[in-house]
């Protein structure tokens, strides 16, 4: 049985980059609803809590350091159990530990729910955990050994969703 209509992809040319630039968050005390346009690949509105975000000024900016961030999504899929499911993670790292960094980061990481959206290298916008939200999954926290080595603070969101990660139009 075919469940969709497949239609291949093609090469691409060489004009991409890897890792990320930033990342746009807010707690959610309730919904996240994230409405894609047809085949979810792109998002048409979202709202928090009920309310719609408009931009992304309604979210707290978390600038990346360059060539450090990364977002990955593994997909799932259990023949077994006919299921599929994407399991987003988006890696910041901030530089120079701070106790108003750890304090700032500590209250991310006891939030239930989290709107997580990644802007990219390239200028594109992805949301992790699409409408169930994201968590903070892990952090590391470290001052190094040497001189180079980096003083500072890992985090990790993660989001599962049934959809694969929803590319954000941001106007």
């Amino acid at each position: 049985m075919l469940c969709s209509t497949l239609s291949g992809i093609t090469l691409d040319c060489r004009d991409n980059v890897g890792g990320i630039e930033a990342v746009y968050i807010a707690a959610a005390s309730g919904s996240i609803a994230a409405t894609p346009t047809a085949g979810a690949v792109a998002l048409t509105s979202i709202s928090l809590d009920g309310t719609a975000l408009t931009n992304l000024g309604s979210l707290d900016l978390y600038e990346c350091v360059k060539q450090t961030g990364a977002m990955n999504e593994t997909g799932t899929f259990s023949e077994e159990n006919g299921t599929v499911f994407y399991t987003n993670v988006a890696s910041v790292v901030f530089n120079k530990t701070t106790a108003a960094k750890l304090v700032e980061l500590n209250e991310l990481a006891k939030s239930n729910k989290l709107c997580v959206i990644v802007k990219d290298n390239n200028g594109l916008y992805w949301m992790v955990g699409n409408d169930r939200g994201a968590l903070v999954s892990n952090s590391t926290a470290g001052t190094g050994t040497a001189f180079g080595d980096r003083n500072g603070v890992t985090m990790e969101f993660t989001g599962i969703h049934e959809l694969p990660m929803i590319q954000v139009t941001v106007s």
